[in-house]
């Protein structure tokens, strides 16, 4: 998205949440844990089902809350970006027209960089959520192991 065209504040600073990390992980490993079906199974919630082609839809279920987002894949350049709008969101309606962005680079051949933009919400409203599955994430590509949303122990 053009820095342009992000949602701001009647001030003008962007409402979004953004977040760089550095993965111990190669690109590519990173890409496929986020723009694939069984990807955020590991580390975002176990509940994926749809279509992670540019174009699809991907849906998100989450076990217990009756609650369900459905993600419409906006871009898909292996091994560097992917895109998600949320289409819809069946608990917080406010989702519904964000979007969500992961930008990779490669740091070496074990190690990338992940910088993360969810715009269309203030932060302090995803802030939190975000912090545990981006570290999940990284988890998940490191080592195998992320903490999903409806893991059982």
């Amino acid at each position: 998205m053009n820095p342009d065209q992000r949602p701001a504040d009647a001030a003008g600073h962007p409402v979004e949440y953004t977040r760089r990390l550095v993965i111990g992980a190669p690109r590519e490993r990173v890409f496929d844990a986020i723009a694939t079906v069984d990807g955020p199974r590991h580390w975002w919630t176990t509940k994926v089902t749809g279509s992670a082609a540019a174009g699809g839809k991907l849906r998100f279920g989450f076990a217990g809350l009756d609650e369900e987002m459905v993600m419409h894949v906006t871009t898909r350049r292996r091994p560097s970006a992917v895109a998600w709008s949320c289409v819809e969101h069946t608990r917080n309606s406010e989702w519904a027209g964000t979007l969500l962005e992961f930008m990779l680079a490669s740091r070496g051949p074990a190690e990338s960089e992940l910088e993360f933009r969810h715009g269309g919400l203030p932060a302090e409203l995803v802030a939190q959520g975000w912090e545990h599955f981006l570290a999940s994430l990284a988890a998940y590509a490191e080592t195998g192991t992320g903490t999903p949303f409806g893991q059982v122990s």
